[in-house]
């Protein structure tokens, strides 16, 4: 049943069958690489303008963010059942948030001009600390906002004081 002619007659066949696609694929690998190097820069470039398409989204959001966080801020102030200020701090915090805003600012930081607008105090040697926090700021993707309202000091207050402000 088994013929060692025909075996043979088959290998070579096959070898020849083997050659043609290897030939075949080795004209059409470096049509698939250079297709997949397109693939991921439409990829890249896709992702660089969805992330675009955001800053300009939150760009026009931004008048409607800052009122947002003044409303907040206020919110903040105010002397009213602690339960019911902490959940509508949360949830405007949220629609911050997801917006793609973020608030900055704490006691302690150091006086940057740019993040910070100072109402009170005075640095020396051109350097200050943030010592009490007014108002958080608000950045987005990296840029300042609004800036936080502080007042500055030579120096971060001590634990104690702090915790008895």
């Amino acid at each position: 049943m088994n013929d060692p002619e025909s075996t043979l007659e088959a290998t070579d066949g096959d070898s020849e069958v083997r050659r043609a696609v290897r030939d075949e694929l080795d004209a059409v690998v470096p049509h698939l690489v250079a297709a997949l190097k397109r693939d991921r820069a439409f990829d890249a470039l896709a992702a660089r303008l969805q992330e675009t398409e955001r800053r300009l989204e939150a760009h026009r959001e931004r008048p409607m963010a800052v009122a947002v966080h003044r409303v907040l801020c206020r919110l903040r102030r105010l002397s009213f059942d602690d339960q019911a200020r902490t959940a509508l701090d949360a949830e405007l915090v949220e629609v911050l948030t997801g917006a793609g805003f973020e608030e900055f600012g704490s006691v302690g930081e150091p006086f940057d001009p740019v993040r910070h607008e100072a109402l009170a105090g005075e640095a020396q040697d051109g350097r200050g600390v943030v010592v009490e926090l007014y108002a958080t700021g608000l950045g987005c993707f990296g840029q300042v906002v609004t800036a936080a309202q502080v007042r500055v000091g030579a120096e971060a207050p001590s634990r104690k004081e702090v915790s008895s402000a």
